[in-house]
């Protein structure tokens, strides 16, 4: 008797004094102000990262909530740093296209509904054992940016193109990664932190290289403003037609740069004609190293060519590897976004 008593009183609180409801669309609305605003997000969070965990977590949490939840999740954390989370990213935007409930805001490509909405910023480094010769992921990578094209805005990659000789690339590897990269013509900002994008191949039938205008795939995006590379050489004289052909190009970031004390930035860019173009160019390398002017010219009324020193910071002991310490810095700036990397800029040259 006391058992049933003691029910029938939790049953009377609990109707009287229901447990508070959201509603959903607060839910949503809180949902939405996880992640950062979008002047300040990086452009992918690590997988091991509180906000990605979180999204993650609230993807599985209920009907009502995934579409927001996944949409923010896409938005900020495609961190792909292996062949495994290539290929889980691919079945997962393959299983939303599948799935009828989901909603499609592009229309259709080549009779397939678009997967894509939200994935404006990547950041992509598959290949592991510093070499590109690995045919199943660069044919993963060709799907994965053929599906991002329309959308992609933002992307750093950390891939060492340099690691397959055009000679020694019998399945044609580079070949399918310059066909990836050069559907990207929505990009803006574009950073390389490992080696310049050149993916020169050999021609099938003459057994030649291709020319520069097939080889560098960059001056291939019409919008691109923000551009990174490592160890040009000023000397190239594709790099500078490249230049020139970037005609939105408002930030080049240069890390451990060939030739800058040989040749003048700024008399090069304004001899080729490009005088009217406003560029801002940061010389970027740990102090003292080739990659940074040995002296720089004071920036003359009307001149539009701004150039910047950025000096990676090294440890007391000096005890790191340059190449890396360059490349893992520019890449960690780059992550933070187009005005994060700015901001970083900024303070090197202090």
């Amino acid at each position: 008797m006391e058992v049933n008593a003691y029910h029938d009183l939790m049953q009377n609180m609990l109707t009287k004094n229901p447990q508070p409801f959201l509603p959903p669309d607060l839910v949503l609305y809180v949902i939405d102000f996880i992640p950062p605003a979008s002047n300040t997000a990086k452009i992918a969070y690590e997988p091991s990262h509180i906000l990605t965990r979180t999204l993650l977590a609230l993807t599985l949490t209920s009907r009502i909530i995934y579409p927001t939840a996944r949409r923010l999740l896409y938005t900020h954390c495609l961190y792909v740093d292996s062949p495994r989370r290539l290929r889980c990213l691919l079945s997962s935007l393959s299983a939303y296209a599948a799935d009828p409930a989901a909603p499609q805001s592009l229309p259709p490509t080549e009779s397939k509904p678009s997967t894509v909405q939200h994935e404006t910023s990547l950041y992509l480094a598959p290949f592991l054992n510093d070499t590109i010769n690995d045919l199943p992921t660069a044919q993963a990578v060709h799907r994965l940016l053929s599906l991002l094209a329309p959308t992609l805005c933002r992307l750093v990659i950390d891939i060492p193109v340099r690691s397959l000789c055009p000679e020694d690339d019998t399945l044609g590897i580079r070949r399918i990664l310059k066909k990836a990269f050069t559907q990207l013509t929505s990009l803006e900002l574009f950073c390389s932190a490992r080696y310049q994008l050149l993916l020169d191949y050999l021609e099938d039938d003459i057994g030649s290289f291709k020319g520069f205008e097939k080889a560098n795939v960059w001056p291939l995006w019409p919008r691109l403003r923000t551009l990174a590379l490592y160890n040009c050489d000023l000397s190239s004289e594709r790099l500078w037609l490249g230049l020139s052909i970037t005609e939105r190009l408002e930030t080049l970031v240069l890390t451990r740069a060939d030739g800058v004390r040989e040749v003048d930035f700024r008399s090069e860019w304004i001899a080729r004609g490009n005088g009217d173009r406003s560029l801002t160019v940061w010389f970027v390398d740990v102090d003292g190293g080739r990659g940074i002017p040995e002296t720089i010219k004071e920036q003359e009324e009307g001149d539009k060519v701004k150039i910047m020193v950025g000096r990676v910071p090294t440890s007391y002991y000096g005890d790191e590897d340059v190449i890396e310490l360059c490349q893992n810095w520019i890449k960690r700036l780059a992550l933070k976004g187009e005005a994060g990397f700015q901001d970083e800029l900024r303070n090197l040259s202090t």
